[in-house]
């Protein structure tokens, strides 16, 4: 049963065992939850505790993992299969000081993941191994909404646009996002060109997709065009309640479509250790929502 968890995006999805899903490989139960990602786009389920082979089986039911882990020796010491597939993020140390885990405690902004790839991520899974006694929320927000949600005017500005996606991707620490250096022009259009507004390759919808960097450049408009135009943007984004937020526990798993979701984090305290475990599923080419616009001999 799929269950609406939030009157604007995310469900609680019960009756399915992930441990008998991963074991029988449904197809119909598996169509049943992409259908249901296509409708609700996050899907929560709490489930008893799996293991690494359970986390990555029923990821690879929803595509082609990719790897995303920064160093072979991450989570050595909590991961008794190595998966290489899971990445972790984590607040805790090795004995001897090392991270096991990257990006720290630190809130982060709005984003979606992989998006400077030229084929950026479909779905994104996370699974929550460790949390603070008060865990930190992970909020979602629908970026089909989002579109909707633009002015007439803003909406056919965007229409035609490409983004570079930098390869040098911006800190997702939000204090970085606000206030942090920009770089150079040259470093910033290193990168491949995404639409602002994607097609959903199932759902047929338009939706807004943003480039990771505040300082972005936007082909055809200048530094300066492109920030203020960015600019407007984020602020739809920041105007946003229309959100799911999501206090991950100990083995909440969390399945979204990473193409039609924004998701930011909270911070938390240091001292207080969160580890969860997070994989990246293939995507496609990003398919621009609308036909570029041809120019008459007229100029019209």
């Amino acid at each position: 049963m799929v269950a609406p968890a939030s009157p604007f995006l995310g469900a609680d999805v019960d009756g399915i065992r992930i441990r008998d899903l991963v074991e029988s490989r449904d197809e119909t139960v598996v169509k049943s939850l992409r259908k249901a990602l296509d409708q609700f786009l996050v899907l929560r389920f709490r489930q008893p505790a799996l293991d690494d082979d359970e986390i990555v089986g029923f990821a690879s039911l929803f595509g082609a993992i990719l790897s995303d882990r920064k160093n072979s020796e991450e989570m050595a010491s909590l991961q008794p299969t190595g998966r290489a597939e899971l990445k972790v993020l984590s607040s805790a140390f090795t004995p001897d000081g090392r991270p096991i885990g990257d990006k720290g405690t630190a809130a982060q902004i709005w984003h979606t993941d992989g998006s400077h790839r030229d084929t950026p991520n479909a779905y994104s899974v996370l699974y929550a191994r460790k949390a603070p006694d008060n865990p930190p929320h992970t909020g979602f927000m629908s970026s089909y909404t989002l579109y909707e949600k633009l002015s007439a005017d803003l909406k056919n500005e965007i229409s035609n646009l490409r983004a570079v996606f930098s390869i040098h991707n911006r800190s997702q620490d939000l204090s970085n996002f606000l206030t942090g250096p920009s770089l150079d022009e040259e470093r910033r259009a290193e990168g491949p060109r995404h639409p602002l507004v994607r097609l959903h390759p199932t759902t047929n919808r338009p939706f807004l997709y943003l480039p990771r960097r505040r300082d972005a450049l936007i082909e055809s408009y200048s530094a300066e065009q492109s920030r203020y135009l960015l600019e407007r943007l984020w602020a739809a984004v920041f105007s946003l309640d229309e959100q799911w937020q999501v206090a991950l526990r100990p083995n909440d798993f969390v399945i979204f479509d990473n193409r039609a979701v924004l998701h930011n984090r909270e911070g938390w305290q240091s001292n207080q250790e969160r580890t969860v475990f997070h994989l990246a599923l293939e995507g496609e080419v990003p398919i621009p929502a609308f036909a570029p616009r041809t120019i008459g001999s007229d100029g019209t």
